[in-house]
C-alpha cells in the first residue's frame, strides 16, 4: 500500500471498531457523485472512494481519547455540526 492510501475494506474494519468503542452510528458512508453534490460534498471527497463516513453518537461526542484512537490507526475526525466526519489522516484521491 502506498503512503496515504487506505482501502475501503481496511477503513470498514477500523470504522466498525470506532463505532463499537465510542457508541456511534454511521449516517453516511459511500456516496455517488450525484448524492455527494446534493449534500454539498467536496469534488474529490473520500466518501466517493469508500474511505470516509459520518458518525453520530448515542450520547455526547467523545473527547480527545477518540482522536488518539483514530490517529493510532491512521484516521482523523472533523466535527461538522451534528456529526463527526471520519477519514484517513492523509487523503490522496
Amino acid at each position: 500500500m502506498m503512503p496515504g492510501t487506505m482501502y475501503p475494506g481496511h477503513f470498514a474494519e477500523l470504522l466498525w471498531g470506532y463505532t463499537v468503542t465510542f457508541s456511534g452510528s454511521v449516517t453516511s458512508w459511500m456516496r455517488t457523485v450525484e448524492h455527494n453534490a446534493k449534500v454539498g460534498g467536496v469534488e474529490k471527497s473520500a466518501h466517493l472512494y469508500g474511505v470516509a463516513a459520518d458518525v453520530v453518537y448515542d450520547g455526547s461526542p467523545p473527547g480527545p481519547e477518540a482522536d488518539e484512537w483514530l490517529r493510532r490507526r491512521g484516521l482523523k475526525r472533523i466535527r461538522e455540526g451534528d456529526h463527526d466526519h471520519i477519514m484517513p489522516l492523509v487523503w490522496n484521491p
